[in-house]
């Protein structure tokens, strides 16, 4: 990161230097190009390399968030409306049976027994239903 930022002001002297010197030589009213599109790319790199530094941030600042909600899992859902949703979730060792509006969660029940939680391997089910797909493409 401090590499990052050292380049950062690299450039912002650079970029300094160059329009000191283009400052110092404003008696000349012909203007290239070339050191326009020099000048635009310098700064798009400035720009980017802003970003990237800041996303780099955030992503460390936010690392530690998800351990909070480790406990909770949601095993199941059904939607009953646009926006209304029945989900049992597993809180520690209980599991919660909740009504979810747009506005307002309600615990509808708590299950003495736990449902199974439905692990089901969807990814291998996927590939073996794409290579049967692909498959069959090939024999065509």
């Amino acid at each position: 990161m401090s590499r990052s930022i050292s380049a950062c002001g690299m450039l912002l002297w650079a970029l300094f230097l160059s329009s000191a010197a283009n400052a110092a030589e404003s008696g000349s009213a012909i203007v290239s190009p070339l050191a326009t599109l020099g000048k635009l790319a310098i700064a798009l790199i400035i720009v980017l390399l802003v970003f990237w530094v800041f996303a780099r941030v955030m992503r460390q600042l936010q690392v530690g968030q998800g351990s909070a909600h480790s406990a909770l899992k949601v095993i199941g859902g059904l939607s009953l409306g646009q926006r209304e949703r029945v989900v049992v979730v597993q809180a520690g060792d209980e599991q919660l049976v909740l009504g979810v509006t747009a506005s307002q969660i309600n615990t509808l029940h708590v299950l003495n027994t736990p449902l199974p939680s439905a692990q089901t391997d969807f990814e291998g089910d996927f590939k073996q239903k794409l290579s049967a797909a692909l498959k069959r493409q090939v024999n065509r």
